[in-house]
């Protein structure tokens, strides 16, 4: 067996003790007089809604990012007590929506075993030549949580579940004394998330886990303590259920008008695919791929993790190229696809991380909505008034006032989701892709999206809801698509759909 620091569970002092800290960015506090001590074997859920805390809360644990003056953070992992993480990063794991939005988008050819190895550099990718010792660490951690069949498989091959699963291994490959989850249910069909919690259970027995999530169903069965965040404060703390009773309680939507869109379309169809095929890295992903939307319509495109949802996203964006003898891909009554790429708005992970990865997280809310009139990354030119005050509405509906000068970096995943759906609707756009929209959203927000979706249909915004969860299907939709494999299993309107479940 695997054998973990973390196991040590006897011993009594606080792996990480927290006194009255706060951390303050940008004059408004993240996080506020925390204090709370995380002991070996004892396993904690870190839950509250969007923007409560969670994500710094983590940052704050593993030292990348440090307490405001006056407060107190200490680590003890048996070498005596010290106050900064110098020498223990490695002690400390963590699996985050960012490092999953990384691999997503810049993973590419990197296999399983090299994501895993990477880790034990402490980068993302692998530029170093391992050790024998480092080699056998991986292909170990491979092996005992029982996901061989990963190591060789691609990044971009890997399904959600699938890469979650090998970013959980490159965490534990460490032996660390604290694993740090955030969200670790988060975009999962039910098939991977029984997958995962059988995962995280097994990591219950090597090492001390923290696990953050927005949603009480979220939690593993194996954590059975709970903090409960609200505006960056602990607001309930104890055993598991004592806890989330306070956090389950049931919230109000916030009540706000939509601003209004009116689009027409006079073209015959939006997008027509006529038999076309993906392959990557020698995989065949997509297979005979026939599909056509039509003005007026709403398309749901549903299918468990590794389906192919994606790539069909991926495809219909010219990022993939459709392998079509007989076919390919035309656009609102056969225009090219550069000359209609401004007026399709888009929400999707990718797009997300890529705000990251190229800027640092250091452009503003309201310069993040503004750069999707232009459709950059970043906000290149100089907004018109007009689009100023509609990104402002739309910010207003997300529950966002006040934050529109602040730094991405300093929201939470959720809000940055919030953020990026004002982006993809506030222009305006003839058609609206939606991939995993709400992916990373509290109950309350995914209250507040569902009927902005709902509205935009109704004004004649087309719109194409990629998603693994059925529940989140909204009356607007009246057309299904279901992938299995890279495969149409079904295609139709909704009614019919029904009819089969």
């Amino acid at each position: 067996m695997l054998s973990m620091r973390g196991k040590n569970f006897p011993m009594t002092k606080p792996l990480v003790r927290l006194d009255d800290a706060c951390v303050t960015r940008s004059g408004r506090k993240l996080v506020r007089d925390i204090s709370w001590e995380l002991e070996p074997g004892v396993h904690w859920a870190l839950c509250g809604p969007n923007g409560s805390g969670k994500t710094t809360f983590l940052r704050l644990l593993r030292g990348e990012i440090a307490p405001d003056r006056g407060g107190e953070r200490e680590y003890d992992f048996g070498e005596g007590r010290q106050e900064t993480v110098i020498g223990l990063r490695h002690r400390i794991g963590i699996v985050s929506s960012d490092l999953q939005d990384f691999y997503t988008l810049h993973g590419g050819k990197a296999t399983g075993r090299e994501i895993v190895l990477a880790g034990l550099f402490d980068s993302t990718l692998l530029h170093e030549q391992p050790t024998v010792g480092q080699e056998v660490a991986a292909d170990e951690t491979f092996k005992v949580l029982g996901i061989a069949g990963l190591a060789s498989m691609t990044a971009e091959s890997m399904s959600t579940g699938q890469l979650r699963k090998v970013l959980i291994a490159r965490a534990l490959a460490w032996k660390p004394d604290v694993l740090l989850l955030d969200e670790c249910m988060d975009g999962l069909d039910e098939a991977s998330r029984e997958t995962v919690a059988a995962l995280v259970d097994k990591a219950a027995g090597m090492t001390t886990l923290v696990v953050a999530a927005h949603q009480a169903e979220d939690i593993p069965a194996c954590i059975r303590h709970a903090l409960v965040l609200e505006n960056g404060s602990i607001v309930a703390r104890g055993d598991r259920d004592s806890a989330l009773a306070h956090f389950t309680r049931e919230q109000a939507p916030t009540q706000c008008d939509v601003p209004v869109h009116v689009n027409g379309h006079d073209v015959p169809f939006l997008f027509r695919i006529t038999d076309a095929d993906v392959v990557m890295d020698g995989v065949h992903v997509l297979h005979k791929i026939s599909w056509e939307m039509l003005p007026g319509q709403n398309w749901a495109v549903l299918g468990e993790n590794g389906a192919g949802k994606t790539t069909l996203l991926r495809m219909l964006l010219s990022e993939v190229a459709p392998y079509a003898e007989r076919g390919g891909i035309q656009w609102f009554g056969g225009s090219a696809f550069d000359t209609v790429r401004p007026s399709i708005g888009l929400v999707s992970p990718d797009l997300q991380a890529r705000y990251g990865r190229e800027l640092g997280w250091r452009v503003t809310v309201l310069e993040t909505v503004l750069s999707g009139f232009k459709g950059s990354v970043g906000l290149l030119e100089e907004p018109e008034e007009w689009e100023i005050e509609r990104a402002r509405e739309y910010i207003r509906f997300m529950g966002l006032s006040g934050l529109e000068d602040e730094p991405l970096r300093n929201l939470s995943y959720g809000q940055q989701r919030r953020v990026f759906i004002a982006r993809a609707v506030a222009f305006g756009p003839k058609l609206l892709l939606l991939d995993e929209p709400l992916s990373g959203l509290d109950a309350r927000t995914r209250e507040d999206v569902l009927p902005l979706l709902d509205r935009l249909a109704e004004q004649g915004t087309p719109m194409v809801f990629i998603t693994h969860n059925r529940e989140h299907l909204f009356k607007a939709i009246d057309h299904v698509l279901v992938l299995g494999e890279g495969r149409i299993l079904f295609k139709g309107t909704r009614m019919q759909w029904l009819t089969t479940q």
